[in-house]
């Protein structure tokens, strides 16, 4: 059983909790958030313990892994950094929640450390585990489909918000991305247009062509 503590729980961390909660192999037995009467409702709804400071959860709880759902900052990627280096301080397994950062060198550097102290690190990209990514990953592997040339891919969302300008491109094509490489393996080359639609702020439209280290290519087509 694998004990688990979730760090910010609004909207994305109250589902992060749900799903510990339900799942046979974890158990849920903390939460943390900075705002205490939303720590405080879901640590009732679950009956585990309540914390608005990190350091001190960790300090106190048995915990194997800390799931990072917080959403504040710039394009929902700005909090993530500093629980998660003081959960990989602590020697914790963290999951955290995407995009990992909305800073290259701070993502390098979490990464980096959790390699340094020898733990679990890794990025909530959930699409490529249901069921139909992977069936089409078997049909690949074991040849049904023949040789892989070319990977073809559409995302869409209706959201909103228009905050800043990456914010559709950061959002939601992490998921995109992550699942073509699921299909495809690394790559190598890439080549993007971008546009925006009338009276919206940010990139809405975008068209991704990408060349893999296999030697296949694709395309992706993404709209807000």
């Amino acid at each position: 059983m694998l004990k688990v503590a979730v760090v910010g729980v609004n909207k994305i961390g109250k589902l992060h909790c749900q799903f510990y909660h339900q799942h046979n192999d974890t158990e849920l037995v903390a939460v943390c958030d900075l705002i205490k009467n939303r720590a405080q409702q879901m640590a009732e709804t679950y009956h585990t313990a309540c914390y608005t400071d990190l350091e001190k959860m960790l300090e106190t709880e048995e915990i194997d892994i800390v799931s990072i759902a917080t959403a504040g900052g710039v394009e929902n990627g700005s909090h993530h950094f500093k629980p998660a280096m003081t959960a990989i301080k602590a020697g914790k397994d963290v999951l955290v929640e995407k995009p990992i950062s909305n800073s290259i060198e701070e993502a390098r550097e979490m990464v980096q450390f959790a390699t340094h102290q020898n733990v679990r690190f890794v990025c909530n990209l959930n699409h490529r585990f249901v069921p139909i990514a992977s069936k089409g990953k078997n049909l690949i592997d074991n040849g049904s489909l023949g040789a892989l040339l070319f990977l073809n891919m559409k995302l869409t969302i209706q959201n909103p918000k228009d905050m800043t300008e990456w914010f559709h491109m950061r959002a939601l094509h992490p998921h995109s991305i992550d699942v073509m490489r699921y299909f495809g393996g690394e790559i190598r080359r890439v080549q993007s247009f971008m546009t925006k639609a009338p009276e919206r702020n940010t990139w809405s439209t975008v068209s991704i062509n990408m060349e893999f280290a296999s030697g296949a290519v694709g395309h992706l087509t993404g709209k807000l």
